[in-house]
């Protein structure tokens, strides 16, 4: 049973005309009984857009929209200075 949902990273990516989007990553944690009591363990992962279009994660680099098959393309984060 999912006890809660955190998002945990925003992704920025660019489709092939250049659109700019951004990726939620959510993260669900679970309930799980134990003979010391319940604990939280971390579940599934879901991608999903800003406009909550869900999203298949291809590769580290690469995600596509579920409903269109459009690809998108993960921005490199700029490096800290």
């Amino acid at each position: 049973m999912c006890a809660y949902r955190r998002l945990m990273e925003r992704i920025q990516a660019r489709d092939a005309e250049g659109n700019l989007h951004i990726i939620l990553v959510h993260q669900d944690f679970d309930e799980v009984a134990t003979d010391h009591g319940v604990c939280i363990r971390p579940g599934t992962q879901l991608f999903e857009t800003a406009e909550r279009l869900k999203i298949n994660w291809l590769n580290e680099r690469q995600f596509e929209i579920d409903s269109t098959g459009e690809i998108l393309n993960r921005i490199p984060p700029t490096p800290a200075k």
